[in-house]
């Protein structure tokens, strides 16, 4: 598909207020509030002692250590990571961005009456560790659950829980974040136990609940975050855009590539400046926020 600048892309409402909403988050979603790969100054720096060389990619660089001396650099990359995570501010710019984009997200649908049952749910899917998806929505007064590989036998419950208001007899939105790669509890580390029998059982029931809910009728996905270079992932979204799954990908640098497989399938957002460049989440927030405005100048 052709690649859009942000303020060419238009949504339209009727879709829009009557699809099914998913989410699908990389590291990139939590902009400078969250250390990326490249940012682990420790980790980095490490696993560079011990390949005698700069890294090129962190996971298949770690593949060619020795058992021992992997396991010495995945030890400081999950201290360094666990300490950037616990430390992030809920008020930093980016995350606000974040929190604004749900804010939106909200009143679309608490306001569009033609939405069923299931459309009260938003899935939200991540590959990250931390917990500031759940952070912001619980700030934000929203009804969260949480699916990890660390909770999935106690909260396997939530896959299709939708909140219900007595007093008003409604439907509420609900959102229900799936942690693909883990938590800091049990986090599916790169090359370590990313094959575990285990942790990969469980991974493997997330994303078969991830491709069936991608795969309803009148389904859009947002990817906002995401390198592409999770073959896996690919695929799977590639087979629900065959069922009629809509995908917009933002891109937070125009540079940035998207997978291949996906590139003339999607609707690509691209920065409207890229050298002032804007999170996406923001970005999203305006798209939605700009259906309310053309309807009231209708």
């Amino acid at each position: 598909m052709e690649e859009y600048k942000n303020n060419e892309v238009k949504f339209d409402s009727r879709v829009l207020s009557s699809s099914h909403l998913n989410f699908f988050f990389g590291a990139g979603v939590n902009g400078r509030a969250i250390k990326q790969m490249k940012d682990l100054k420790k980790t980095v720096k490490l696993l560079e002692e011990k390949q005698e060389r700069e890294m090129i990619s962190f996971e298949n660089d770690l593949l060619d250590l020795p058992d021992e001396s992997k396991d010495i650099v995945l030890e400081c990359f999950l201290n360094e990571i666990k300490e950037d995570i616990t430390n992030f501010s809920i008020n930093h710019e980016d995350i606000k961005d974040q929190s604004q984009m749900f804010a939106s997200i909200n009143k679309l649908l608490m306001q569009s009456e033609n939405r069923t049952r299931t459309m009260k749910q938003v899935n939200i899917y991540t590959t990250n560790y931390d917990h500031v998806v759940e952070t912001v929505l619980n700030s934000n007064g929203l009804l969260c659950n949480v699916i990890s590989s660390s909770n999935i036998e106690s909260n396997d419950k939530f896959f299709d829980l939708i909140g219900y208001d007595y007093s008003k007899e409604v439907f509420i939105p609900t959102y229900l974040v799936s942690k693909i790669h883990g938590d800091l509890d049990n986090p599916i580390l790169p090359s370590k136990n990313k094959f575990d029998e285990t942790l990969m059982r469980k991974r493997f029931e997330i994303l078969f609940k991830m491709k069936s809910q991608l795969s309803r009728r009148n389904s859009l996905l947002f990817v906002i975050g995401y390198s592409g270079n999770d073959e896996h992932l690919n695929q799977l979204i590639n087979d629900s855009i065959g069922f009629g799954l809509t995908v917009y990908w933002f891109k937070y640098d125009n540079n940035e590539k998207v997978p291949k497989l996906l590139s003339n399938k999607v609707i690509i957002v691209q920065q409207q400046d890229n050298d002032n460049k804007k999170n996406p989440t923001a970005k999203l927030s305006e798209m939605v926020n700009e259906l309310w405005a053309s309807q009231l100048e209708e």
